[in-house]
C-alpha cells in the first residue's frame, strides 16, 4: 500500500511540476514567497477591523498567530524531523527546479544537505490561516480556499514538495484551524459574553 501510494505520489508530482509556462513561471513562484503570503493574510484580515469591533478583531488576531506559530513550530520541529522526507529535486531525476529566478531542469537530484519535505510548512501554515478565518467568515471563505490552493500548487511546480506534502499539510493545517477556531469561540463565551 505504502509503495503504490509513493508511486502515485511521484507520478502526479511529475505531472504538476513539468506543467510550466512562460506565464505561470512568472506568477506561480509568487505564492510561494514569505513575504507575499503574510501581505496577504495581513490585508485580508484588515476585514476584521471592519466587521467587528476592536476588541473582537484583536481577539480573533490573537489566536490566528498563535494557532499559526503552533503549526509552524510543530511541522519544523517535530513532525518533519520525524518523517524525515526528501525533497523531491533532492531525491529524483527531472524535477523542473527555481534556481536565480529562472526554472531548470535538473537531470540528477542534487543530493545536498536541505530541510524535509513532509509535510509542507507552507501548506500547512496556509491551510491554517485559510480554514481559520474562513471558519470565522464563512462568506470569504472562497477568497482563502483558493489562496491555499495556490500555495499548495507552487510548491510541487517549484520541485520543493510532493503532492502528498501538500495534501497533509492542507490537512493537519485545517484540523489545527478547527481547533483553535472552537478554542476562541469557547474563551471569548466564557470571558467576554
Amino acid at each position: 500500500m505504502f509503495s503504490f501510494l509513493k508511486k502515485l505520489d511521484t507520478i502526479l508530482f511529475y505531472a504538476i511540476n513539468h506543467f510550466h509556462s512562460p506565464f505561470l513561471d512568472k506568477i506561480v513562484p509568487r505564492f510561494s514567497e514569505v513575504k507575499f503570503i503574510y501581505l496577504f493574510f495581513i490585508f485580508t484580515s484588515l476585514f476584521l477591523l471592519i466587521k467587528y469591533s476592536p476588541k473582537r478583531s484583536v481577539f480573533i488576531c490573537f489566536f490566528l498567530i498563535l494557532g499559526f506559530l503552533w503549526v509552524d513550530f510543530s511541522v519544523a520541529r517535530i513532525l518533519k524531523p520525524f518523517f524525515h522526507r526528501e525533497r523531491p529535486y533532492v531525491s529524483i531525476p527531472e524535477v523542473y527546479h527555481l534556481e536565480n529566478e529562472k526554472f531548470k531542469l535538473l537531470k540528477k537530484p542534487l543530493h545536498k544537505k536541505v530541510s524535509f519535505s513532509f509535510p509542507s510548512s507552507h501548506a500547512s501554515n496556509v491551510a491554517y490561516a485559510s480554514a481559520y478565518l474562513s471558519l470565522n467568515f464563512p462568506a470569504l471563505s472562497f477568497i482563502w480556499i483558493f489562496f491555499a490552493f495556490m500555495v499548495g500548487w507552487s510548491r510541487i511546480y517549484l520541485g520543493v514538495h510532493y503532492p502528498l506534502d501538500v495534501f497533509a499539510g492542507w490537512i493537519y493545517g485545517s484540523i489545527w484551524a478547527f481547533i483553535f477556531y472552537k478554542l476562541q469561540k469557547n474563551v471569548w463565551k466564557k470571558f467576554f459574553s
